[in-house]
């Protein structure tokens, strides 16, 4: 019995993580379709119809969800910060200084 509960749990790790996939693909190409579109638009190479209003106004969104949940902006992000049992701090001390 553990080991098909063991199995449901792997399975629903792998669905996570194709759905997570997935979204991050859909969010990727989101955001480069309204890029594309507002940078043709404001060089004046597109007539803009509805659909094209559409990619232009989601780019602020994707620009705040990127920056909300994925660039190192984000809060909480710890990847640059140095080890908690690093200093970053320098131990030797320039020549002269001593």
């Amino acid at each position: 019995m553990t080991v098909l509960v063991e199995m449901g749990r792997q399975r629903a790790m792998w669905l996570k993580l194709l759905v997570a996939f997935v979204l991050w693909m859909v969010f990727a190409f989101s955001f480069l379709q309204s890029i594309t579109i507002t940078v043709a638009w404001w060089k004046g190479e597109l007539a803009a119809g509805a659909w094209e209003w559409l990619w232009i106004g989601l780019l602020p969104v994707w620009v705040f969800v990127f920056f909300r949940y994925y660039s190192i902006f984000r809060p909480g992000c710890h990847a640059c910060l140095p080890p908690e049992d690093h200093s970053s701090a320098r131990h030797d001390q320039p020549r002269g200084m001593e």
